[in-house]
Parts: structure tokens; sequence; C-alpha cells
């Protein structure tokens, strides 16, 4: 079977980690049967190129424009690909789906702020006619698709009732983990925390910046703990810019709360980098309100970084016991773990340890696997 991978729509952050992980697990579970087409962006091809057998990548003529000029040329550009590349399944991973495709098609939700009314509401006008856009294309996605993903069951429930479509066309999987995400990575975090001019002792954030994420209620947080701190103690928070006025808000936080040179932005940090920044940290700190499922999470704990998370969207289902929680709209919280965990070894190390087990059930193996048989189930 040929399948036609539409990365047409994916630029950054969980998308590249879902597609970059995923199409070797593919490639390597499918018993030699299939061929992988993938069609995005050329400026992408060098983060979704992982040299797996039976992989080759078709560049996309969009560009820079504008996001609906995008969307209107994806539309477009995707079915005439897969009709010229013989495609047996067209599989669409990032939300939305190509709504004239001439082949069977799978949808893959990830992305779940545009179903999130809280979000929506807090995000500026621009951005929430956007997010408004996405969602009324995403109801159209499932409805043409032949199969749909949910990868978290938060996710499935939280989206779902408002597609209708069949239940029966639905299936949720877990996502993997990316054995390069592991303790032994620390060894390198000396190295790498002089290279980004780092601090250590730090807590650590890795996160795009987002209005959902959180960033300014967890800096108010890490304000609060600080007089129970080490004086010589940072957050350190790594991540693109991706929201510039969002960043400019948590840049005036961080100067409001006097924590210049106590909470370092060290803006993005190429994956390679990304386990040592975990493995070195004395705690993993994800305040986000809105995901389905942050690889982001599951990198922290399979780093064996004792992790304090959100309440919130996904992250208990994923995280289990392998994390403590907070309220993310409630500094108090996110100061009162940060404190009790910075004080107590014995919970620092029995969190890490029941990370580590809990990231164990997540692996892209097994995602390739109930991929393979849902992508099997579509044509």
């Amino acid at each position: 079977m040929k399948i036609l991978i539409n990365a047409t729509s994916v630029r950054l952050g969980g998308g590249i980690t879902v597609i970059r992980n995923l199409l070797p697990a593919l490639a390597a579970e499918d018993g030699g049967r299939n061929e992988y087409v993938v069609f995005g962006r050329h400026d992408v091809r060098e983060q979704l190129d992982t040299g797996a057998e039976r992989v080759r990548f078709a560049h996309s003529r969009l560009g820079g424009s504008a996001a609906l000029a995008r969307l209107l040329w994806e539309q477009l550009e995707v079915p005439t690909r897969a009709l010229f590349a013989s495609a047996d399944l067209v599989f669409s991973p990032a939300n939305l789906a190509v709504l004239a495709c001439p082949r069977p098609q799978v949808l893959m939700f990830q992305n779940a702020a545009p179903f999130d009314p809280d979000v929506v509401a807090r995000s500026t006008p621009p951005r929430g006619r956007r997010f408004r856009l996405l969602r009324r294309l995403g109801y159209v996605s499932a409805r043409v698709a032949q199969r749909v993903i949910f990868i978290s069951d938060f996710q499935r429930d939280h989206i779902l009732p408002k597609l209708a479509v069949d239940p029966a066309k639905c299936r949720r999987i877990y996502l993997g983990r990316d054995p390069s995400f592991h303790p032994e990575a620390r060894a390198g975090a000396g190295a790498l925390a002089a290279r980004l001019g780092i601090a250590r002792p730090y807590l650590v954030c890795v996160s795009q910046f987002y209005d959902y994420k959180n960033f300014v209620e967890m800096v108010i947080g890490f304000a609060r703990a600080r007089r129970a701190l080490p004086p010589q103690v940072q957050l350190v928070i790594a991540g693109a810019e991706h929201e510039r006025d969002y960043a400019d808000l948590v840049r005036r936080t961080i100067a409001r709360e006097q924590l210049a040179g106590r909470v370092k932005l060290v803006g993005h940090v190429p994956y390679a980098d990304l386990p040592a920044l975990y493995a070195g940290a004395e705690l993993f700190l994800f305040p986000s309100t809105c995901e389905s499922f942050p690889n982001i999470l599951i990198e922290g704990m399979a780093s064996g970084t004792p992790t304090v998370a959100s309440n919130r969207a996904s992250m208990p289902e994923l995280a289990g016991d392998g994390a403590v929680y907070f309220d993310p709209f409630e500094p108090d919280e996110i100061a009162a773990q940060i404190v009790r965990l910075w004080h107590d070894e014995g919970a620092r190390r029995d969190l890490r340890e029941r990370g580590l087990v809990r990231c164990q059930r997540y692996s892209w193996q097994q995602a390739a696997r109930d991929s393979l048989r849902i992508f099997e189930e579509a044509v």
C-alpha cells in the first residue's frame, strides 16, 4: 500500500515530533508492505526526514503566505499529489483532512485548542477567529474521513460529541516515547547549561509560547516559591515564541516579580539537546491547560525528572501517578508543589521512579501497529 502523509500543515512542535517518530516505526512494523510519501513544506524536511527505508519526501509549494491562503492551497494541492503518486490512502495527522480527497483518508486530531471554549475565549480576536475556522474545518474533516484517530481518552471524550460522526469509525491510540529521553542524558547537562547560560540548579519548562500554556501563572508561582528556595535556583523556559504578544507578557511578569536573572528564557532548543535539558533539571514543570497528548510531558518523565503538572485536560490521564498536580490558574498551588518537592528528597526520588515506570506504557512501535491496523480498515 502506498500512503501519502499530508504534512502540509506541520510546521513545529508536536506535529513534527509525531511524524518524525511515527514514520520509522511504521516502516519497521509494516512487514515491508508499504511505501510512504511525506508531502510537506521544504523548510521542515530536515526535521521530518528520518532516513527510514521506503519513506520519501515530496515538497509542497506552500510558502509563508497567510493561514487562510495556505489552507486553500492545501485543499487543491494534496488531492493532485495523491493522484500523481498513485496513493492508496491519505493520512492527515494535523486536525485537517482534504475535503475533496480522491482516496480514502485517515484523520488524526492532535491540537485540542480550537475545540476548547476557554482557550478560544482567552485568545486575541484574530486568534479567536482562526480557532473558530479551524474548529469548523475539523468538524467537516471528521465527516469526510474514513477513520478518525484521537490520541487520548480526554481528547476523544471532549471532541467526539461535537463532531456529528459515527463513533464506530473513530479510534483512540496513544502516541509514543522517544528512547533518547532517559536519565543518563544528565551527563551532558553541564555542557548544555554552560552553552545556554543556565545556572544550576534549575527547574525547567519546555513548551512553545501560547496563552494556554500558562507561563505567566508559573512565573508568579515560582516568584512566591523562591523565598523558600536557595537563591541561585533558576527557572528555565525553553520554547519558540510563537505568540510574540504572550512572550512579551511573560517578560513583563518576570520584570514585575523582580526575577531578572532568576527566570531564563532560552528560546527554541534543538530537539537533540532536549534530553540533557530535561535530565539536568531538578523539577520539570508543565502548567498547560489544553493538551491532547503532550509529548513534552512524556519526555520529562522519561528523563527521570520529577514532574509537576497541570491537573487539566489529558495530563492526569497520561501521567497518572508519575506526576503531582496543581491548578494551573493558582500560582499559590504551583508554589506549594515546588517548595514541597524541593525540600523532600524522598518524595522527589519516589516521583522520579513512578514517572519512569509510567512512561514505559507509551511506545511508538505500538502506536505504529495501531495506526497500521486503522489504515487497513480505511481502504
